[in-house]
């Protein structure tokens, strides 16, 4: 005997023809297969026995708090259910039956439906997610953590743009301020300066969207009238309420970030009590703030923020679970390249945290993320282009 891992559509299908199943009963074991996890956050103590029991009499599971079974009226549960995709159809047809239970029942229905990759407009182009993609990183500044990516000199970002470029990226990202943990904010004039200096240059070298690192809406209404497409706002459309405007009038494409207080302080003892459940409804309502504040839905990523905020082991667990996300149905984006949790372990220097950088873009590839903000590309693309051959 052996155990399978059977992750994948493709791997269930191929060793289910190895056996000579019937086609015709590949989907049923397809969906046998698909196990999937889910926690309810707020049901009532009725709620939670009621779906517990569903389960178990559908064969799956449910994990509630030990107090539920005490009762408690007017308390609210968290319930952690365990089912595949057809114990969860199953669920959710007897659960028609009770109309006291419709709230969850369109929950789980709206979780059977099939969703699509998502699609990311930038400008006029449309990008799909049938491979990894790749933002390389300028710093316009002289204090980035990485001293790699600090490039101040015109004639300089000119050449490393045509090497970007050359090597495979994407998408270039241009920051005029580091957010690096412990920095100073700048003045609005100096990143304006410091980009209007740059990004010229940035924008008459390639083909590729632009992307400017920036939390401040001017500088954003700077960026694009130079040719900028992507505004990537660490804050998450938190720091400044005009930026949502600036970048909704302009149909800007919009990268909203996770992060825990700000910049200078952010590292100090960050806690969470849930940190993914966190994350998740955070993205979760500032997608829908963006949308309902007039940008199309189409022109929007997310992402972690991994270090922002974030302790040693909280990096860690998000690299896990990354997968989480998914449920947003917006691309993921992750900037992990020579970040301090990879060189923790081994004392090492952002300078010496390629190997780090590329281990850990292969978990995140895996996990889903669909682009992945490097201060090396070439490295990152050929690692990227593997692991996508391999994995998809």
């Amino acid at each position: 005997m052996r155990r399978l891992i059977l992750d994948k559509k493709e791997t269930i299908i191929e060793e289910l023809r190895g056996i000579s199943v019937d086609p015709d009963a590949y989907s049923i074991f397809v969906e046998k297969a698909d196990h999937i996890s889910v926690k309810f956050e707020r049901l009532s103590c009725a709620q939670v026995h009621i779906l517990k029991q569903t389960a178990l009499v559908c064969g799956a599971d449910a994990a509630i708090p030990k107090t539920a079974y005490k009762g408690g009226r007017g308390r609210k549960f968290p319930l952690i259910l365990f089912a595949n995709r057809r114990e969860i159809a199953k669920i959710e047809q007897r659960l028609q039956e009770q109309p006291w239970m419709e709230p969850v029942r369109q929950e789980l229905k709206e979780l059977l439906i099939e969703v699509a990759k998502p699609v990311l407009e930038i400008g006029k182009k449309k990008l799909t997610f049938d491979r990894t993609h790749i933002m390389g990183v300028i710093n316009v500044t002289p204090d980035s953590f990485y001293s790699g990516s600090r490039y101040t000199d015109a004639s300089i970002v000119e050449r490393v743009v045509h090497e970007m470029t050359a090597e495979g990226a994407d998408i270039i990202d241009l920051g005029a301020e580091s957010t690096r943990p412990g920095s100073e904010p700048v003045s609005e004039k100096e990143e304006m300066q410091r980009l209007q200096r740059i990004l010229p240059v940035a924008r008459k070298n390639t083909h590729l969207p632009l992307s400017v690192d920036t939390y401040k809406s001017n500088v954003a209404a700077l960026a694009i009238d130079c040719g900028a497409s992507i505004i990537n706002d660490i804050s998450g459309l938190n720091f400044d309420p005009q930026m949502v405007k600036v970048i909704a009038r302009s149909h800007a494409s919009v990268v909203i970030m996770h992060m825990k207080g700000q910049p200078r302080s952010m590292q100090r003892n960050p806690r969470y009590h849930d940190m993914m459940h966190e994350i998740y409804s955070f993205l979760r309502d500032k997608i829908e703030f963006a949308v309902d504040s007039g940008i199309d839905r189409t022109r929007i990523v997310v992402d972690p923020g991994l270090g922002f905020g974030k302790r040693l082991e909280d990096n860690y667990r998000i690299i896990r679970r990354l997968q989480e996300l998914k449920g947003l149905n917006r691309p993921i984006m992750v900037g992990h390249s020579r970040k301090s949790f990879i060189g923790k372990a081994f004392k090492l220097l952002p300078e010496q945290r390629l190997e780090g950088s590329l281990a850990v873009e292969t978990l995140l590839i895996r996990n889903g993320a669909s682009i992945l903000r490097v201060h090396d590309v070439l490295e990152a693309k050929k690692v990227a282009t593997l692991i996508d051959h391999i994995e998809r």
